[in-house]
């Protein structure tokens, strides 16, 4: 399964960078689907995915942690000179080969609880690595977003921008008819090239913020700078976008429920209290189970066949003091082993075979201060935590209720600047009528002209950050980040 998916993210990240490397392909994205490629070619999000991994490998150790440990051991060896024969565990003064193999297995019975606890703070760690991986994918969600909406703002300012300039270049050819004509002095026609050559740097202004937005809309990405991406969104009306609910608190408290990063800081609170549980665990006694089976062989071994009768003949004991007459030992009868000519190697290794079962009680009385500093440290590692997940809650209510309020104020400041565009385009309209019926100066026509281009752009302005603002909360809630 681990490798299935391992593909599946292999084929989705060479399909994204082929499709960032030709400009043939498509380059029309949703935010959908800028959100999904900068998922795909994020590392933070490939590094929450080892992470997550590596802590799915730690709960599997803890887990096996619990089984009996297995080892196996042989060896062959040959011996030169003076040597300990191993089968008989006499000294021998020749060459001989040895060999032996064995077996042993040991099992924890009983260790203060310390497995059973270490399995739990795995598994906690385990989920709250999903809940980093989650929280990451939001935070570049959240970017991807932003960016998204700076770029459909900027173009929106570059049509303002545009529109400007062409009602100046409008008003220069008719004026400069005018002034051909003989209707309008030659300065009306200097002023409106000035006032066009004004427009023209605010549009490459825009062109150049609008290019700016769209280069950190593709390294949030991690898209290469030379794809001509085009975005495709839905027409944004501030009418159809809703705060969802009237009272931040309340936001806050359905966010508490549905945030990663809020519920990874209270598991991380469970997973240090794990800790905690472990260090006591190193006070109490360690019960544990152990076995071993073992065999050899020696190539100087003999097989044990039977007896046989020895006749021992008088031998010579001493003599007679004074008389010097020799004495001899009675002769007798001796009892003596009978070996076979060689000593096979099965048989050896079953006739030597040994096992052993061991029951092992470890008591710890003082380990130089190492397991109470062990315990105090991870006591400390809980209330960081704790106080971590405090912090966590803090900055979410922070950031509600500055989006909040930041969404209102974004609002009254939209509803003030269209009727404020209106009026100037009246005023404007006015204006430009007066201008040309030669009853109002150039300095009247162009205030009113940079009057309506600024009010114009505190509409667009206002109207994209009260749109997004709007998407924060309604994010916090638990919706998915979308503009539809």
């Amino acid at each position: 399964m681990k490798l299935k998916k391992t593909i599946i993210f292999g084929l989705g990240m060479l399909l994204s960078f082929h499709l960032a490397q030709s400009q043939e392909g498509q380059t029309t994205f949703t935010l959908e689907e800028c959100i999904n490629y900068a998922w795909e070619n994020n590392l933070s999000v490939r590094s929450n995915q080892l992470n997550q991994l590596g802590n799915e490998i730690a709960l599997k150790q803890s887990r096996f942690a619990l089984l009996p440990s297995v080892s196996a051991n042989g060896s062959v060896g040959k011996s030169f000179g003076r040597s300990i024969d191993p089968v008989s565990n006499s000294f021998v003064s020749q060459d001989f080969t040895t060999g032996g193999l064995s077996a042993s297995s040991s099992v924890v019975l009983y260790s203060g609880g310390a497995l059973r606890n270490t399995i739990k703070r795995n598994e906690l760690n385990l989920e709250a690595s999903g809940l980093d991986l989650e929280k990451a994918k939001n935070d570049i969600g959240l970017q991807v977003a932003t960016n998204f909406l700076n770029v459909l703002l900027n173009q929106e300012q570059l049509q303002n921008a545009r529109y400007q300039r062409e009602a100046t270049a409008a008003q220069l050819d008719r004026t400069t008819k005018l002034v051909q004509a003989g209707s309008l002095p030659i300065t009306n026609q200097l002023d409106l090239e000035s006032q066009l050559a004004s427009n023209e740097v605010q549009v490459v202004n825009a062109e150049n913020a609008l290019n700016l937005a769209m280069l950190n809309l593709k390294q949030a990405m991690q898209m290469p700078a030379e794809v001509n991406l085009q975005l495709e969104a839905p027409t944004l009306e501030i009418e159809s976008v809703r705060l969802a609910m009237s009272n931040p608190s309340k936001i806050y408290e359905i966010a508490l429920d549905n945030q990663p990063d809020v519920k990874s800081a209270e598991l991380g609170i469970q997973s240090s209290d794990m800790d905690v549980k472990i260090s006591k665990g190193a006070f109490l006694p360690t019960l544990s189970l152990s076995g071993s089976i073992s065999t050899n062989y020696s190539d100087q071994a003999r097989q044990l066949t039977g007896t046989q009768e020895v006749v021992v003949p008088a031998q010579e004991i001493g003599f007679v003091q004074g008389t010097n007459e020799t004495v001899f030992s009675n002769p007798r009868t001796q009892t003596v082993p009978v070996f076979s000519d060689s000593y096979r190697f099965t048989d050896q290794f079953n006739d030597n075979l040994g096992q052993s079962v061991r029951v092992n009680l470890s008591i710890p009385i003082f380990n130089r201060y190492g397991n109470t500093a062990n315990l105090q440290r991870a006591e400390i590692n809980k209330q960081r935590a704790e106080i971590q997940a405090q912090t966590v809650k803090n900055t979410l209510r922070q950031n509600i209720e500055s989006a909040y309020n930041t969404a209102l104020a974004a609002l009254k400041s939209y509803e003030a600047s269209q009727k404020r565009v209106a009026a100037l385009e009246e005023s404007f309209r006015a204006t430009e009528q007066r201008y040309n019926a030669g009853s109002a100066n150039f300095v009247d026509y162009q205030v009113a002209n940079n009057n309506l281009f600024a009010a114009r752009t505190d509409l667009v302005r206002a109207k994209y950050e009260y749109i997004f603002r709007a998407k924060i909360l309604d994010f916090y809630l638990g919706n998915p980040i979308t503009l539809d």
